[in-house]
């Protein structure tokens, strides 16, 4: 039985002046007034608008999802897009949507706004149209789009870029520039004369998207009040005091003293390598990151091809995806220090089935230099010479490019460096050189 009898304008009147109301229908119960500030604030305007904040502060849930049902519930005639860095993190949104509107409460609500029953003509994956709009275009009520999607052609009237930059971005500069291509293009050639366009996230980095767009609102941690003390203390144990600052504090820090910077991203080539070696890293307990690196020499010019994974937790939880890493990529020996459990997970792995198939020799050796050290000489020495496949773990480079001396999560630029000394992968710098020695 339909409740639409239960609403009047009143209600409608409350909502277009506090959207945040519409989500606690929707159920989502950690939306506050501050949300329905956020909404109106890149919503009901025509310029183009900037909202950073925290990781965790509920922007995409108030802006993305309930804010484009707000927005339509006022324009059902509109045309949205939503950009996100991939389209299956866009069509995933757009399919909540979908179940949100289609919750009672909410589509009691629009069909009196909207003073007519209606449904979805459209509803697939990544489009959705509504029997409400009158306007005949190609373009569908809502869109989601990657930053990989082709956009050539369309208009809309409303857009949100939604963490269309993530920590990719960071990472590369290709990739930062092919996100700022995109942003541009949607900005220049795809919103409708007089349209406008929205863009939430964080900061990655300092040349990322963020640089070429209007200045910022801006909410810190501490201005939200949305993560407590104890989560702020397992956030800062799980991420690199460079990245929280960006993230978090939505500041940068002095860039200048950063030794791993753009690291060269590419592919791996397994034809044309030889002396492939692994190193793991490995965590016991919950502050630290396991983290396993594979790397070959290329016959064809002597450079290095690697490839990093990085795991939060256990080792003995990683064991077998050690394994078949190593399998996977050719490698014949992996290195392990033994200082933490005497080479007890050294001796684990030589009974791992693919190890023995593969024939993977494991080594371990009694580490005795200082950890700075080790990452400041190995890993800086050959870091312009490695190309780095695609798939490596955006966390696994992260943390390299993040390093500073004394700076935790270390574990991946130390896994790194001990197996660039390790495989004499290091030009110069050799184990019989005595640097390493204290």
């Amino acid at each position: 039985m339909s409740n639409v009898n239960v609403y009047n304008w009143e209600h409608v009147k409350r909502i277009r002046m506090q959207p945040h109301l519409l989500g606690l229908l929707a159920g989502k119960d950690l939306l506050t007034p501050m949300h329905s500030k956020w909404m109106r604030y890149l919503l009901d305007s025509t310029e183009e608008r900037v909202l950073q904040a925290h990781r965790g502060a509920f922007k995409t849930t108030a802006i993305s999802e309930i804010g484009v049902i707000w927005y339509l519930m006022f324009h059902p005639n509109a045309r949205v897009a939503i950009i996100r860095k991939t389209y299956t993190d866009a069509a995933a949104i757009v399919r909540t949507i979908a179940n949100l509107m289609m919750t009672p409460e909410i589509y009691d609500l629009l069909t009196f706004a909207w003073g007519e029953p209606w449904h979805f003509t459209i509803r697939r994956e990544g489009k959705l149209e509504l029997s409400v709009k009158k306007t005949q275009t190609k373009e569908v009520s809502v869109t989601a789009l990657g930053i990989d999607s082709g956009i050539t052609g369309q208009h809309y009237d409303w857009a949100v870029s939604d963490d269309a930059c993530d920590l990719k971005d960071r990472i590369s500069e290709s990739e930062r520039e092919k996100t700022k291509l995109v942003i541009q293009e949607f900005r220049s050639n795809i919103m409708d004369r007089g349209k406008h366009m929205v863009h939430i996230g964080t900061p990655w980095d300092r040349h990322d998207m963020f640089s070429i767009l209007p200045p910022a609102l801006k909410f810190p941690l501490g201005t939200t009040g949305l993560i407590t003390p104890e989560q702020e203390a397992l956030i800062r144990s799980r991420t690199t005091p460079i990245l929280f600052a960006v993230n978090y504090k939505l500041e940068f820090e002095n860039e200048s003293d950063m030794l791993f910077r753009d690291p060269y991203m590419g592919k791996w080539h397994s034809d044309d390598l030889t002396n492939i070696r692994a190193h793991v890293d490995a965590a016991f307990d919950g502050e630290h990151f396991c983290a396993l690196t594979i790397m070959g020499r290329r016959k064809s010019d002597g450079k290095l091809n690697a490839v990093g994974f990085a795991y939060p937790g256990n080792v003995k939880e990683w064991l077998g995806f050690i394994a078949q890493k190593i399998a996977h990529y050719g490698g014949t020996r992996l290195c392990m220090e033994e200082n933490a459990d005497k080479g007890y997970t050294a001796d684990i792995l030589k009974t791992n089935p693919i190890v023995k198939q593969n024939h993977i020799w494991i080594d371990t050796y009694h580490e005795s230099m200082q950890k700075e050290l080790k990452i400041a000489t190995y890993l800086h020495e050959v870091w312009k010479d490695i190309e780095w496949a695609m798939e490596t773990d955006p966390e696994y480079l992260e943390q390299c490019i993040d390093w500073r001396p004394k700076m935790e999560p270390d574990d991946a630029p130390d896994s790194a460096a001990s197996l660039i000394r390790e495989a004499n992968f290091s030009a110069t710098k050799t184990w019989n050189s005595g640097l390493w020695r204290w």
